[in-house]
């Protein structure tokens, strides 16, 4: 099922506002988008995080995956 861009910014939203992680692949193929689309996704969640909330939105490689700090 095709989910628009504003129901997956908030599904993402909503999992690292509640102390989840992101992972690129799970999340593609959970919402069928691109890694480029997914990679722009992240980029306006960084900058609203960061701009709105003082968080930072980081990649943590060990977890490979996404998650505020």
């Amino acid at each position: 099922m095709e989910r628009s861009k504003s129901y997956i910014l908030l599904q993402l939203y909503d999992r690292l506002r509640t102390g989840g992680v992101i992972r690129t692949t799970e999340c593609c193929g959970a919402f069928e988008i691109s890694v480029a689309t997914f990679r722009r996704y992240i980029a306006f969640l960084r900058g609203y995080f960061s701009e709105m909330c003082g968080k930072e939105l980081v990649y943590e490689p060990n977890m490979t995956a996404y998650c505020l700090r």
